[in-house]
């Protein structure tokens, strides 16, 4: 049998949800401990322009005020998206979301390959550490790491709060923003999950590129000494050798010690493999190729010098006799 709803009588119309005076406290919300540390941070501080450029000053100081109390009940940050619950005068929870690009894979490797292409920036993102000149990565690319215009970041919330100047911002949008400023303060990295990677995938994908060959800014350097094979050697017996075997052979006078790069990057590292430091995030393998490149690269370079040096006034004899050391 179908149960009949009942029907509401209109002398009792449905009673609406009553704003207090101020703000439904929550327990053990998400707040925002000082704005200072959001300032000082370079992170933290490009978000916070954003904020100030595109917020009008009442949803700024209501918003901080909100941040500070603890009024965010769950924030997550989303490829694309920084997703919250702000609580407000109201019993429910306001939805607020703030869009921004994020780059697709195919975007991601080709940036990768260019982070794993300079050793001075693959080093420090291999160690854990996002430098602030991280833009520089981005900007063959036309893209940003930060968003850099207020019109980047699209924020929306379910709230009937009537905004000032036309601006898309409320206060429980900037209070959801702020917290994300005070989060890149702490960890810059977070950055990269909005933009569609997480850290460890990140750093996974760079290690790897790092061990490719023919990646990064060259590959280890080798010694390739040019000496004739020891089957044209002239032989001599034994017995005619005692009195100066253990001395150093003529031929060794004359050999040419010209770095080189190998045709496979790395090989000693590519035998070993991955690190045997199960569980561990230290990127050991990727820090050790990175190291081999920039001792390599400077042998090169002093290589280089010192040929250029010995070619301008030194003696014929003199490199040999030091035997390019």
């Amino acid at each position: 049998m179908e149960r009949v709803k009942p029907m509401r009588s209109p002398q009792f119309p449905r009673r609406q949800p009553e704003r207090t005076k101020n703000p439904r406290r929550v327990r053990s919300g998400l707040k925002m401990a000082s704005t200072e540390l959001a300032a000082e941070s370079w992170a933290g501080q490009r978000w916070l322009r954003l904020i100030e450029a595109g917020a009008s000053q009442k949803a700024q100081v209501d918003g901080l005020e909100y941040a500070t109390l603890g009024q965010t009940r769950s924030l997550a940050l989303e490829p694309g998206a920084v997703v919250a619950l702000v609580q407000g005068r109201l019993p429910r929870a306001y939805r607020v979301r703030i869009e921004l690009d994020h780059f697709d894979s195919e975007r991601w490797e080709r940036i990768i390959r260019a982070m794993s292409e300079q050793a001075r920036y693959s080093a420090k993102l291999l160690a854990g550490e996002l430098p602030s000149t991280i833009e520089e990565l981005f900007a063959p690319f036309g893209v940003h790491l930060f968003p850099i215009e207020p019109a980047d970041l699209k924020p929306t919330c379910n709230c009937d709060e009537k905004r000032e100047d036309d601006s898309p911002w409320c206060k429980h949008s900037v209070c959801a923003a702020m917290l994300v400023a005070d989060r890149l303060a702490h960890d810059p990295w977070a950055i990269f999950s909005l933009r569609g990677i997480g850290q460890e995938d990140l750093v996974e994908q760079l290690r790897h590129h790092r061990l490719l060959p023919g990646s990064g800014d060259g590959s280890a350097l080798v010694y390739s000494p040019h000496i004739e094979p020891i089957e044209s050697l002239p032989t001599k017996p034994l017995e005619e050798c005692l009195d100066h075997f253990w001395d150093a052979a003529s031929g060794l006078a004359e050999l040419h010690l010209t770095p080189e790069r190998p045709v496979v990057s790395h090989p000693l590292l590519r035998r070993l493999g991955q690190s045997p430091f199960e569980g561990s995030r230290f990127p050991l393998v990727g820090l050790l190729a990175t190291c081999y490149d920039v001792v390599s690269e400077q042998v090169f370079i002093d290589e280089a010098a010192s040929g250029s040096e010995s070619g301008s006034g030194a003696e014929p004899g003199d490199d040999e006799a030091d035997g390019g050391l």
